[in-house]
């Protein structure tokens, strides 16, 4: 099965880095396709909306906390909590941003070409708008994690 891994920095108590997390997949014959362009030919944005799908998911999938030294799995809990409320709140922000920003690109259709700019926009709403409503259900006492120290 899949899982997640995080690793939590010793400098900082409000940073957690998804280290290794599945990226994005379909079944779907045209999705798959698509998903297989953004691999070759964008590899940076696949990661940022694997991420996203991520954190949408998170209760889902089991994580490993690795570098948590000697914290408890509530201080662990309590980090990954503050993480996600860090998430949530930016997520909404980007939502809104996106939100007022999509009618203006109706003016871009009106170039020669597909409106890429629209659909983009679209595409990073979407992702953002299910991690923020996921990230404002999940509770850190149920996600299924696993300290590994070192």
């Amino acid at each position: 099965m899949e899982k997640i891994i995080i690793r939590l920095p010793a400098r900082s108590a409000f940073q957690v880095d998804l280290k290794e997390f599945p990226g994005l997949a379909s079944e779907h014959k045209l999705v798959s396709k698509g998903i297989g362009m953004l691999r070759r030919h964008a590899p940076g944005v696949l990661r940022y909306l694997s991420k996203q799908r991520i954190m949408a998911h998170l209760p889902a999938y089991p994580i490993e906390i690795h570098g948590a030294g000697g914290m408890s799995e509530d201080e662990v809990r309590l980090r990954l909590g503050n993480w996600m409320l860090r998430k949530r709140n930016r997520r909404l922000a980007y939502v809104i941003l996106e939100l007022l920003l999509m009618p203006f690109t109706a003016f871009v259709a009106l170039l020669p070409g597909p409106n890429i700019v629209f659909y983009g926009l679209f595409v990073l709403f979407y992702f953002h708008a299910k991690a923020f409503l996921s990230l404002s259900r999940i509770k850190a006492e149920n996600l299924n994690i696993s300290l590994i120290k070192g």
